[in-house]
């Protein structure tokens, strides 16, 4: 009788499970078309502006002037969408725009978004000391002047005082990069009380890496995967090297065309070591734009303009600088740039007028470019440098 029972029930279940599983992969695919249709529902081409053809031309030009072997580009307005990659040498070969270049600093914007996230959750507070989540003041703190003990004791006392927020708005008083050739060797030294003005710092960034990673139990990597590459369907960007870069990755140039390689034993760090493309990074930008995955206040605290840049009439907000450029039709400018050896990159968005751009280079001369891109991609503008 159990056999028989069994034997009616099991089709039955079988068939659910199957109208389930089909359901989830219909909402899936139904996602993921989604995001495609988002992607490419703009045209290339819009009657009566130039076309992304002259755009390729120019920005070709202005590469085989400057030296710049590749340039990927995308360029998106309320009316069109597209996306080039120009070679314009014969010892590297374009794609479609599926190279993957080292986005530099532009990787602290991203992980600046996955912190904000785990703001979000609760587990991080962007105002409590960094210190107090690994229970110790880290070595790199501390005996910073040997043969000054006094100002050794003030630097890890400093070192007490700096927050999440510090780091975000570049507050901390870090250097960008501590020497190793500096009497301290790797130490790390503040110019300044933590937050009292702005001073750019990649370490400040690494520091914050090492105390997410603490308090989550994840790597860099782990995370980036889970809050903010997967969710976007980044498939082509990381923070290590996978081995599908050997044959994906640009190589960097000197200004000379000697060529500094693709730098595969770079290591996991947030301030510079994000690999990507212009495909991917719109994907990005969109969601940074929308706000998506952050809590509205959130996206609004992330985008304020809090720490002044020396009083240059530009700001930091949260992981990003911010261009507030009030009294003009041209409205507040997000954006960051990026320099590696041999790689110049950068990005910025005009969010009241739904535009924005993004770049990447393999040369030590490619930020000569970017006045050059303004000059036919925003002709008329006329706001604070960005």
């Amino acid at each position: 009788m159990k056999t028989k029972v069994f034997t009616r029930i099991f089709p039955v279940v079988a068939l659910a499970l199957m109208l389930l599983c089909s359901a989830d992969l219909q909402a899936n695919d139904l996602e993921a078309a989604k995001s495609k249709k988002n992607e490419h529902s703009l045209p290339e081409n819009v009657p009566g502006q130039k076309s992304k053809k002259w755009y390729k031309k120019q920005v070709k030009k202005f590469a085989t002037e400057l030296n710049i072997p590749l340039i990927q580009l995308a360029y998106k307005t309320p009316d069109r969408y597209f996306c080039f990659e120009s070679a314009q040498f014969d010892f590297v070969t374009e794609s479609d725009c599926t190279t993957v270049y080292q986005a530099c600093s532009i990787s602290k914007v991203v992980f600046s978004y996955l912190v904000l996230q785990l703001y979000d959750k609760g587990i991080i507070d962007l105002d409590k000391p960094l210190w107090e989540y690994l229970g110790y003041v880290e070595e790199r703190f501390q005996d910073a002047y040997p043969d000054n003990p006094e100002k050794s004791a003030q630097n890890v006392e400093r070192a007490k005082l700096v927050t999440a927020r510090m780091v975000l708005t570049h507050g901390t008083g870090l250097p960008n990069w501590a020497r190793k050739s500096s009497p301290s060797g790797a130490k790390l030294r503040f110019a300044f009380k933590p937050n009292a003005k702005h001073r750019y710092s990649g370490e400040g960034m690494w520091y914050l890496q090492r105390v997410v990673e603490h308090i989550t139990g994840s790597s860099l990597e782990q995370l980036a995967r889970k809050y903010v590459f997967d969710p976007l369907g980044m498939t082509s960007t990381s923070y290590e090297w996978r081995p599908e870069y050997a044959q994906q990755a640009a190589s960097g140039y000197y200004s000379d065309f000697r060529t500094s390689g693709q730098r595969k034993s770079m290591k996991s760090n947030s301030a510079y070591s994000m690999r990507t493309n212009v495909k991917d990074f719109s994907r990005f930008i969109e969601a940074l734009m929308e706000g998506k995955f952050l809590k509205p206040e959130t996206h609004k605290m992330m985008l304020t303009a809090w720490r002044p840049i020396n009083n240059a009439g530009k700001y930091f907000g949260l992981g990003i600088r911010i261009n507030p450029n009030e009294g003009t039709e041209w409205g507040p400018v997000w954006g960051h740039t990026g320099s590696n050896r041999n790689f110049r990159c950068r990005f910025w968005i005009m969010p009241e007028k739904k535009t924005y751009m993004v770049y990447f280079t393999n040369s030590a001369n490619g930020a000569k470019i970017h006045s050059k891109l303004m000059s036919i991609f925003q002709p008329n503008y006329n706001g604070s440098e960005f």
